[in-house]
């Protein structure tokens, strides 16, 4: 009987578990569809340092004062010209790394040359001492013309000795009637004396190197000097400068008689 209720169990477990229809299987979610790919950014630059360099310039005497007015020249990678302001500075920003030579010049200083390196980026502060130039000498003045040399003068030559009587010259060379009459007293180098003797008016004279006297020995007339006439008579005297036009003229009824001494002129000249 126990045996009988044993293989029933059995018989109704089996049932059991043959006579349920399997689980069914859980139901996977749907695959997600996937995102479509986000496009590529650039990559993104680092910007560039400043490798731009410039140089910042002092310039001064040997005393410290600054300078006004100094050309500078920069040449190099990067060429610049500048001239210093009232604070003897100039400045030159934006130049290229490298080698420059540095030229200083103006009217007051001595022309100075330097070199610097500038490293990129830099700005190289130059201080420069210029020495002054010496003062321009003075211009030497204008040639002056020498004075053209005087002709050496003409002499005569010398003569004798002379003694004379005055009277007696006279009478032997009297003028009488004719209008005019000249006697050589003397003449040696460049002194003519003479004895003149008019009766009718004598001509202007002239002597541009020589000058005359004149002494009245007798009778009476006038001297025209310059247009002006002064009246003579015995012992009268007049002295005639070179280069003076002058005339005598004779009054009364007796020649004058002149006594003449020129100076200056070979007396051998014709007068």
């Amino acid at each position: 009987m126990r045996t009988l209720l044993l293989f029933s169990w059995i018989v109704i477990a089996a049932a059991d578990v043959f006579g349920q229809a399997p689980a069914p299987k859980p139901q996977q979610p749907p695959a997600a569809t996937p995102a479509a790919p986000r496009p590529a950014q650039p990559a993104r630059r680092t910007p560039p340092a400043n490798t731009r360099s410039g140089i910042a310039i002092t310039v001064t005497d040997p005393g410290g004062a600054t300078l006004q007015g100094i050309n500078v020249e920069v040449l190099g990678g990067t060429d610049r010209h500048g001239l210093t302001n009232a604070s003897g500075q100039v400045n030159f920003p934006g130049l290229q790394a490298g080698t420059y030579r540095l030229r200083f010049s103006g009217e007051p200083v001595v022309a100075l040359e330097r070199e610097i390196t500038l490293r990129p980026g830099q700005v190289a502060d130059v201080d420069v001492t210029l020495n002054l130039a010496a003062p321009a000498p003075l211009a030497p003045p204008p040639p002056q013309e020498e004075p053209a040399e005087a002709p050496a003068p003409t002499v005569g030559p010398t003569g004798a000795p002379q003694t004379v009587s005055v009277p007696e010259v006279l009478e032997k060379n009297f003028v009488g009637t004719q209008p005019r009459r000249e006697t050589v007293l003397a003449c040696s180098g460049n002194m003519r004396t003479t004895m003149i003797q008019l009766n009718m008016p004598m001509p202007d004279r002239l002597y541009e190197t020589a000058d005359a006297i004149y002494y009245v020995i007798g009778g009476e007339g006038a001297v025209r000097i310059a247009g002006r006439e002064t009246k003579l008579g015995t012992n009268g005297f007049v002295s005639v400068p070179r280069g003076t036009a002058h005339a005598f003229v004779r009054s009364g009824r007796r020649p004058l008689i002149l006594f003449a001494v020129l100076s200056g002129e070979p007396c051998e000249q014709p007068k």
